[in-house]
């Protein structure tokens, strides 16, 4: 089935799963889950079910659902697995229940009103699209956070718009590179052929990926102005923390390895990694943040790992495709490592 070929007569009263991951979020989930239980009284009646997957939490978040929300499914984990294992736990639930769309929303993101209105609206007029985001704005401030994700010439990726005040904002509807997973609605008729989330990634990059998946399958990234959420911004991990750095590195690594094409892979892949060992790390040492210049080394290391098991899942093209169905079921070998399981879970 080819992207213009997914839409329904029915689908003006879609069926919607929205998916929040958490792990040690119990203070932010409030405004979240209310913003969406907002947006489900705006759909037709029993479209918007909410799930949250808690990654093993222990500050209370089973309690507060229970208390609080009771019409929310919780799906909690043995352990935390990070963000995309999460988000393919709820994607699985999703696709059993033959959801039309999965919306994933952060654990600290507030949709303003009518957000997932304007989404599904937008992804009925354009059926092509597999995933779409909209505005992610800073929470109290009229400054954008992201308007989907752009990459540059080094394979890395940004948020498109980063700080921009929104009065200067001009930005029309249409495709993008790709989306954040802190605001994004995906089709489940894509997920079905091209799988969820690459387990191996454990937070950041992982939606990047998803983006070059769909788009290698045929399918679009689509922005949508008005659909508009609030943003808390590296609530969980903490904005320039050695956590996040590390992450960065090693999942930028990770996805030159699978989506350069392999001459350009085969030189980025080294210059990075030497970047990263011989200017980054020390620079971070004489700033006196050796955290952080230790950070810089792990992620060259661990990276290095995860780019040669993608090089060599891209020679197998077939055990590849079967691995990225990660929506369907998880890869049987995480090469992240044990270490990766003490980091926070909800991504940004």
């Amino acid at each position: 089935m080819s992207p213009t070929e997914s839409k329904r007569p029915d689908d003006v009263a879609q069926i919607v799963h929205a998916i929040v991951v958490t792990w040690q979020g119990a203070h932010l989930l409030s405004p979240c889950l209310r913003a969406l239980e907002a947006e489900a009284k705006r759909l037709p009646a029993d479209r918007l079910s909410i799930t949250v997957v808690d990654n093993a939490s222990t500050d209370g978040t089973s309690a507060l659902l229970n208390r609080e929300f009771p019409g929310v499914t919780c799906i909690p984990l043995s352990e935390n697995q990070g963000f995309g294992r999460g988000c393919n736990a709820g994607l699985r639930r999703a696709l059993d229940a033959n959801a039309d769309f999965a919306l994933l929303v952060n654990n600290d993101v507030e949709l303003e009103p009518r957000c997932l209105a304007t989404l599904l609206a937008a992804a009925r007029a354009h059926p092509e699209a597999g995933l779409l985001t909209g505005t992610l704005l800073f929470k109290d401030e009229e400054v954008v956070n992201s308007t989907g994700l752009v990459f540059d010439a080094l394979g890395r990726v940004r948020d498109r718009d980063f700080r921009l005040p929104v009065a200067r904002l001009d930005r029309p509807d249409g495709p993008v590179a790709g989306v954040s997973g802190g605001l994004l609605l995906l089709r489940c008729a894509m997920l079905r052929r091209i799988g969820g989330f690459d387990p191996n990634y454990f937070a950041y990059y992982e939606d990047a990926d998803l983006s070059l998946r769909a788009a290698r399958a045929g399918w679009l990234c689509w922005y949508v102005a008005t659909a508009r959420a609030r943003h808390r911004f590296s609530a969980t991990f903490g904005r320039g923390s050695a956590r996040q750095r590390f992450l960065l590195g090693r999942g930028h690594l990770r996805t030159l390895a699978k989506h350069q094409p392999p001459l350009r892979s085969a030189a980025l892949v080294p210059l990075t990694v030497a970047w990263r060992l011989f200017a980054k790390a020390p620079l971070e040492l004489f700033r006196r943040r050796p955290a952080l210049a230790a950070a810089e080394v792990q992620a060259a290391v661990a990276g290095v790992g995860s780019a040669l098991c993608a090089w060599a899942a891209r020679m197998r093209p077939r055990n590849a495709a079967r691995g990225n169905a990660a929506g369907a079921a998880e890869a049987s070998h995480d090469e992240s490592g044990a270490g990766d399981r003490s980091g926070a879970s909800s991504r940004r």
